[in-house]
């Protein structure tokens, strides 16, 4: 199973993704999150191994999320 995280500001398109990501076999939703803070904070307590992430967030750009994520990694 492949878990995944759903990162998207507008609740509607969240939804959307995290309805659909449950239909694919092999994939379960672990997480939605709304801004940047909250997928940082979710990617560290539920280790997902795919983030599906909207670049545009009311706090933090998605690109910088990724950045954080990754420099936290090593």
């Amino acid at each position: 199973m492949i878990d995944v995280l759903v990162v998207d500001d507008d609740y509607m398109t969240a939804s959307i993704h995290r309805a659909y990501t449950e239909r694919v076999a092999g994939f379960k939703v672990v997480g939605e999150a709304h801004t940047g803070a909250e997928a940082i904070a979710l990617v560290e307590q539920q280790h997902p191994q795919l983030v599906l992430l909207d670049i545009y967030l009311p706090d933090i750009n998605g690109l910088d999320v990724i950045r954080h994520l990754r420099a936290r990694q090593t």
